[in-house]
């Protein structure tokens, strides 16, 4: 048999509820008083503005490990980037595109010092000049391809010339530029930004005199 709650403890029940209640109002004002909280990285929310439209927003692009951009991300924003299209008609056919010059690259007397790769990349995410990371626009109304060189051999010693001069070392070097895409706002905008690329390896000659002069001084 169920016991029948006291008239001071139905009270505080019932005070209780009203509290939750005014509490739960309070944080549903709070939340529409104060701008958005940050979204998961591709997640896409939708809310009114001001003026009464709705604005999509998304989150902040995936940052890509030991890289400065991504050709295959999780949820790119593929019906942001639709949109923003339909609405730019003046983007429509736009395209940015980078091609390898196979003639400088068929010479097989030269031997570089630096041994490298070069490719024509489809970024979706890059690392920006201000050191963060944004989509950018690459979809099949609009493609932004980019001529890249990497190293294959980073900070190892170069070829052919190494040990040609008594007190220096060679080292390979990856040099980077900033290239300037089309990107997307997390407001769904577009927009021009810079990105950083992989533009050339470059052979770097460095004299370490204190390791020359101790080696020198050793064999007296």
């Amino acid at each position: 048999m169920k016991c029948p709650l006291p008239v001071s403890a139905t009270m505080r029940g019932k005070s209780s509820t009203v509290f939750l209640e005014t509490m739960l109002l309070l944080l549903v004002f709070e939340a529409r008083g104060h701008p958005q909280q940050p979204i998961a990285v591709g997640s896409l929310k939708e809310f009114d503005d001001p003026g009464g439209a709705n604005i999509t927003m998304i989150g902040a692009a995936p940052v890509c490990e030991r890289k400065t951009f991504c050709e295959i991300i999780p949820h790119y924003p593929v019906d942001v980037v639709s949109d923003a299209l339909k609405k730019n008609r003046h983007l429509q056919g736009y395209s940015n595109s980078d091609e390898i010059d196979m003639i400088a690259e068929d010479m097989p007397d030269e031997e570089p010092l630096c041994v490298s790769t070069e490719q024509v990349v489809y970024p979706k995410a890059g690392l920006t000049k201000t050191a963060g990371w944004k989509y950018i626009v690459n979809h099949e109304n609009l493609t932004q391809s980019i001529r890249i060189e990497t190293c294959l051999e980073e900070d190892k010693p170069c070829r052919v010339i190494e040990g040609f001069a008594t007190g220096y070392v060679t080292k390979c070097k990856q040099k980077y530029i900033y290239r300037q895409l089309l990107a997307v706002g997390m407001d769904g905008s577009i927009y021009n930004e810079f990105f950083r690329f992989p533009a050339s390896c470059c052979c770097h000659i460095e004299f370490q005199g204190d390791k020359f002069l101790n080696s020198y001084g050793s064999d007296d």
